[in-house]
């Protein structure tokens, strides 16, 4: 899994969105399942906080790769948890 951070106005709130191309599955049941892991990862963070050092005004754009589709939830929360960490850090 990829992110990338793109630096928008101060007028609005962090936004993440998640791409997942016919490549990584023809069927639009496994890419629509493969976003749902993301976002329900994504929420739970955010609501436990453990996103807080992310900073604010920015889009974060999730591109799923391939090898995403032998990943549990877990595998998925902790690659998320390396990649919020390198934006952070801004080693992305």
């Amino acid at each position: 899994m990829y992110a990338g951070k793109i630096k928008t106005d101060k007028n609005c709130p962090t936004r993440v969105g998640f791409v997942v191309s016919k490549k990584i599955h023809k069927r639009a049941t496994k890419r629509n399942r493969i976003k749902r892991l993301i976002r329900e990862n994504i929420r739970l963070m955010l609501k436990n906080s453990e996103l807080e050092e992310i900073n604010n005004y920015q889009s974060i754009i999730f591109v799923a790769k391939k090898d995403i589709l032998n990943k549990n939830f877990e595998e998925i929360r902790n690659t998320i948890l390396i990649l919020m960490d390198e934006l952070a850090n801004k080693k992305i």
